[in-house]
């Protein structure tokens, strides 16, 4: 594993990084957010200088030293997207690069990010903000993690004890909106307004239930308890993270411990046809350059899979759940790490996936739409979450 992380590290010579699979942003982005916020656990874990320094050199391609974000390629001030949650992400490790050098330019850009937060919309009738301006009214329970950790550690900083109030609630409008009783999981997305066209017009949910968008919404509860303070919404939030693992390992793989793509339907095969296909537009299913219908399948998944194993870990260390998931935890980590990590190469891992707009109808959130989008390897998305299950694993074996 270390040789691994070594090896995608002295691949990023530059701001073009080695394991971002959807092209350079040149901004800002929840993708490099979730790798760094990896290597940043990792020197903490170690201790290693190099780790440090290369998560501060990375940042400082994107951060002047005015603490003003740009992007890298030009110079220029777009470095930062605002309007979305997804932009929040990254920064949840700019107060990792402030203690560790108490350089004021993460000060700056700490501050840049809380009001950019704040532009963001809520939905109507509930404090939950929209995902992003261009998707007004919809949870995804990406989000959660996107802005969270952020956020709560902002509230911190500056003595905002009313923000834990908030992030509670809308947790809790999420457990009760989204949340499939009958499952014990929650659904990938919520439209407030029971307006978009993949919306249940009864519930406003989507239809199916991703396993990284579980992930997300999991790792999301895992890493803020702690810095909760104690009390009710502490209480609350860690019966939330309990009741969401164990109703997400009942849809456990037996025989490889690892969670489906769509995390309820097990090891399914359907037919889809090609018009549907080329909307999607995944290469990997072109026949001499042309669509076909093709079966799809499900597949044991690598980047939610790591996010289940994570979190399972550090919730029994933290002693949120009992300590006997610790080695559940640890079972998913040595599988992905057997079956699907290969040659300093992590595979399975979904490289996106989403619901809309209203011109991407076919982003319908169906179980063809999950099974149908690109697979791809050594993508940060899981990446990420496959060093922090590797950090967490490496300390219950010490």
């Amino acid at each position: 594993m270390i040789n691994y992380i070594n090896n995608l590290i002295e691949k990023t010579e530059s701001y073009i990084p080695a394991w971002n699979q959807e092209n350079f942003k040149g901004r800002w982005n929840y993708i490099d957010g979730v790798f760094l916020n990896a290597i940043v656990n990792l020197y903490k874990n170690t201790g290693d200088e190099k780790y440090k320094n290369f998560f501060i050199n990375y940042i400082n391609y994107y951060i002047t030293s005015e603490g003003v974000f740009v992007n890298p390629k030009t110079g220029e001030p777009t470095g930062f997207r605002g309007g979305e949650l997804d932009s929040i992400c990254e920064s949840r490790i700019l107060f990792d690069a402030y203690e560790m050098t108490n350089d004021n330019r993460y000060l700056v850009a700490i501050e840049t990010t809380y009001k950019e937060l704040l532009n963001v919309p809520k939905t109507i009738n509930c404090i939950n903000y929209s995902h992003k301006v261009t998707y007004p009214n919809q949870i995804w329970l990406d989000g959660m993690y996107m802005y969270v950790p952020f956020y709560t550690r902002y509230a911190i900083k500056n003595r905002m004890d009313e923000v834990f109030d908030e992030i509670t609630k809308a947790y809790k409008y999420i457990r009760d909106n989204v949340f499939d009783e009958k499952k014990k999981l929650y659904y990938h997305c919520h439209d407030v307004s029971k307006s978009i066209f993949w919306a249940d017009k009864e519930t406003g949910n989507s239809s199916s239930f991703w396993i990284r968008a579980c992930g997300w919404f999991i790792v999301s509860l895992v890493d803020v308890i702690e810095y909760f303070p104690n009390g009710d919404n502490q209480d609350y939030l860690k019966g939330l993270l309990k009741e969401a693992l164990e109703g997400i390992i009942q849809y456990q793989n037996t025989d490889y411990k690892m969670f489906y793509q769509v995390v309820d339907k097990g090891p399914v095969s359907i037919s889809v046809k090609k018009e549907y296909l080329k909307k999607i537009n995944n290469r990997e299913y072109l026949l001499n350059e042309t669509y076909e219908d093709r079966v799809v399948s499900n597949y044991l998944e690598s980047s939610g899979s790591s996010m289940i194993a994570y979190s399972l870990m550090k919730a029994a260390r933290l002693g949120y759940i009992d300590s006997d998931y610790a080695q559940m935890g640890a079972e998913v980590y040595e599988s992905i790490y057997k079956y699907n990590y290969k040659d300093l190469t992590l595979n399975n891992i979904c490289i996106s996936a989403g619901l809309g707009p209203e011109d991407k109808e076919y982003r319908d959130g169906s179980l063809e739409y999950y099974l149908a989008e690109k697979v791809g390897s050594n993508d940060a998305k899981g990446i990420g979450p496959f060093i922090m299950a590797y950090i967490e694993y490496s300390m219950l074996n010490k």
